[in-house]
């Protein structure tokens, strides 16, 4: 009698999971074949931080990006990537994991503030810092973006020269707002580094003028920049 009831007990159990089995794949093709669906894309291997985003990478047989479809509800088609528009020309700030959805913030323009320095250079080009301690001109109104002259004076020879015209900042390290604040009562910005982009013979040379010359940077006009314009005496 045990025996039978072990064997009734023993089918009983199978029956139950044979049921279960069969209603969970019946459950899963449902889902998918009703469900609405998105196509998104993803990288087929695992993408590096600060990689660029080619549209070469987008050939058949580059086998870097791939299309896959999910489900609607599971990603939210305002914040992944479904267009390989929206790639090409971007730089990764984060990593991009194989098979996984592409969040757009994990990208950025080149331009971005999160993306390396180093890819923001042009071909040819390297960037230097100047030392802040030595900047004493036009430091606290100098920005990312704007352009300077470089001011050298010789001492021994008693003389100054145009070093260098139209050195492009790339990048301004600031430390802290200074407790000096100029005429007009703005606060001026105290930098640790100021970064341009020049040749390496240009780096080598800006290298020899901070640590033997007197120099002095000269704030150029910004060509974007709005004209100011003043108003007549009797407008006023």
């Amino acid at each position: 009698m045990k025996k039978v009831y072990l064997i009734a007990v023993v089918f009983a159990l199978i029956a139950g999971f044979a049921t279960y089995f069969f209603a969970s794949e019946i459950d899963k093709k449902t889902t998918i074949k009703d469900a609405d669906t998105v196509e998104v894309i993803v990288p087929v291997n695992d993408i590096s931080q600060n990689s660029s985003i080619t549209e070469e990478m987008f050939a058949e047989d580059a086998g870097i990006f791939t299309k896959k479809t999910v489900v609607a509800a599971d990603v939210n088609t305002e914040t992944v990537v479904t267009k390989q528009d929206q790639l090409i020309g971007k730089v990764t700030i984060d990593p991009l994991y194989a098979g996984e959805p592409i969040n757009i913030k994990r990208i950025e323009d080149l331009g971005g503030a999160d993306v390396a320095l180093s890819l923001k250079l042009p071909k040819g080009k390297v960037a230097y810092s100047f030392n802040a301690a030595s900047v004493t001109s036009v430091d606290g109104y100098i920005n990312e973006g704007d352009k300077v002259d470089v001011l050298v004076y010789d001492g021994n020879k008693k003389k100054s020269k145009v070093g260098y015209k139209n050195l492009p900042i790339l990048r301004v390290s600031t430390a802290t707002a200074s407790k000096n604040a100029s005429a007009s009562g703005t606060t001026l910005t105290e930098y640790n580094t100021l970064t341009v982009v020049v040749t390496e013979k240009q780096a080598l040379a800006l290298y020899k003028i901070e640590n033997e010359s007197t120099f002095k940077l000269v704030l150029k006009h910004r060509n974007n920049a709005p004209v100011p314009t003043t108003k007549p005496a009797d407008a006023q």
